[in-house]
């Protein structure tokens, strides 16, 4: 009966042992070599001293005190299992810590590429707003002519108006010269023409 007893009580922690040590392995499936190596050993000791503390417990069922021969195994395994929950900690700290500066590389990645994308799409072109109309008695582009689409169309089309306006300005001269000869003539010829003969006197002034 006291044999079932300790079986029981033995088997129950030894269970307990064995799917914490599952579980940590189920989290470190992911973790660095060393990691695992770490996490493998953990669980392997505390295996290992839930095993020695089952022992123990069966040895002092043989005893004659079995109370206190318990109380010490209980103690040695809890001072055990409490150092290599210690050292878990201090894993699963590290893997947290780790598994964020991952997540933060990846939101970096992710906001590097949409700036690297936009910065590789092409911009709509500008709107290019139209040239007001040339004034219609400007010699330089006249309306009804389309803009050039080279240079050398425009240097052609300056200057043929340039020519245009050379002419006007020519025709220009030559009438405003011609208006002047006309009126030296003129003015000549009132010159030249003789003054007019007096008026006769009065009939009564030549009776005295």
């Amino acid at each position: 009966m006291r044999s079932a007893a300790v079986s029981s009580r033995g088997g129950l922690p030894s269970l307990l042992a064995v799917l914490l040590w599952m579980a940590g392995m189920a989290r470190a499936a992911d973790a660095p070599p060393g990691e695992t190596a770490q996490r493998e050993r953990l669980g392997a000791e505390r295996a290992a001293a839930q095993a020695r503390y089952d022992h123990t417990v069966a040895a002092c069922e043989q005893a004659f005190v079995v109370t206190p021969c318990i109380s010490r195994a209980k103690a040695e395994r809890r001072a055990t299992l409490d150092r290599l929950t210690r050292e878990q900690t201090t894993l699963d700290d590290a893997a947290r810590r780790r598994r964020a500066e991952e997540r933060r590389r990846r939101i970096a990645a992710k906001q590097q590429a949409v700036v690297a994308r936009a910065a590789s799409t092409p911009e709509a072109p500008a709107v290019r707003e139209p040239k007001p109309a040339a004034p219609a008695a400007s010699p330089v582009r006249p309306r009804h002519k389309a803009e050039p689409r080279s240079d050398e169309e425009a240097a052609a089309l300056d200057a043929e108006a340039a020519a245009r306006a050379a002419k006007a300005r020519e025709r220009g001269d030559k009438a405003r010269a011609r208006a002047e000869t006309v009126r030296q003539r003129n003015a000549q010829r009132a010159l030249q023409k003789p003054p007019a003969a007096p008026l006769p006197a009065p009939a009564s002034a030549a009776g005295r």
